[in-house]
């Protein structure tokens, strides 16, 4: 299903036990994911909203932790409320994390005439076995970027769960519409024929519009109207750019250091950490392979976060986004 009918049930209040959002744009999903939190009037939502942060489980042995603490949650009865709400966030670490050596490994072979002793229940199985048979009391929501099709656990839970896709728009007529809601809060307006140029560049990514509206709206900042000459001044050709945009050459290059360098110069002179991120943003849209631009914009939008929300020292947070862009 789409946002806008997981929305309906949310304002309903009719919800199903397992959900799982997925799409290659982060903000679509970190948005809808924080709505489920309504499910739970607001007096009681310390007691019946939990989320957890999968990125946190960097080895094999914390993510059967908080495997463990999610299904022990999940099986609580709610507090004083019809349901409970857990929202699991970077899902993408718990459902298809990367496989270690061990993994990888073939088992042992058994001596012959040896029985083979029944194997322990992991908690993988435990987590599979609940979303087989979830508690109906309890709403789980899986946000996720890029998943693993051939997991067995992703498999099933894209059988099981509701899924909505936060990745893409159906048609140019609904992103239009997406475009013309989001240039409003900027009071800005667009003509058809930048919108068409525009789509052309990006498809019906709702991850690829985003990022390149929010570049429109920075380069178009103190006008009242986005016009094609706007889009045309942004849609650079993918060749190598000019020698004034060196920060995304040393970004494409995965030079840290000149990276770094040319970011301090522009603090230095009195830029704004929005303005850089901006020119951050448009590097990382053209990085290559494309599944290499994607997490760079989800990165970016991850940073852009942050700084709404105070998450730190701006000048440390886009220094940090950088190296990460120039990471191989």
């Amino acid at each position: 299903m789409k946002p806008v009918e997981a929305r309906a049930q949310i304002a309903a209040g009719k919800t199903s036990p397992l959900y799982l959002l997925e799409g290659d744009d982060l903000q679509s999903r970190h948005d809808l994911a924080l709505e489920f939190a309504q499910l739970v009037d607001e007096g009681l939502q310390a007691f019946n909203v939990e989320s957890y942060y999968a990125n946190e489980a960097s080895t094999a042995g914390a993510r059967d932790q908080m495997i463990g603490a999610l299904l022990s949650t999940a099986r609580t009865l709610p507090m004083m409320a019809p349901r409970r709400v857990l929202i699991v966030h970077e899902a993408e670490r718990l459902l298809s994390p990367k496989r270690s050596k061990d993994e990888d490994a073939e088992p042992a072979a058994e001596p012959a005439g040896k029985k083979r002793k029944a194997p322990a229940t992991t908690p993988i199985e435990e987590l599979e076995a609940y979303i087989e048979s979830p508690e109906p009391m309890t709403t789980m929501v899986f946000v996720a970027g890029p998943l693993d099709a051939n997991r067995r656990l992703v498999k099933l839970l894209r059988k099981r769960a509701v899924t909505v896709d936060c990745g893409s728009l159906d048609s140019p007529q609904d992103a239009a519409t997406w475009i013309r809601k989001r240039l409003e809060k900027d009071e800005l307006t667009i003509d058809a024929r930048a919108i068409s140029l525009l789509l052309e560049t990006t498809g019906l990514s709702l991850g690829r519009i985003r990022a390149e509206v929010e570049k429109i709206v920075l380069y178009a900042a103190g006008e009242s109207a986005v016009t094609e000459a706007h889009v045309r001044d942004l849609m650079l050709p993918q060749a190598e750019p000019g020698m004034d945009f060196a920060l995304g050459k040393a970004i494409w290059a995965n030079n840290a250091a000149a990276a770094l360098g040319e970011v301090s110069a522009m603090f230095d002179t009195g830029a704004q950490a929005v303005m850089i991120l901006g020119q951050v943003r448009a590097a990382a849209g053209r990085l290559r392979p494309d599944a290499r631009a994607r997490h760079g914009l989800d990165l970016v939008l991850q940073t852009d976060l942050a700084l709404k929300s105070s998450g730190g020292d701006p000048r440390f947070l886009i220094e940090r986004l950088v190296v990460e862009l120039c990471g191989r």
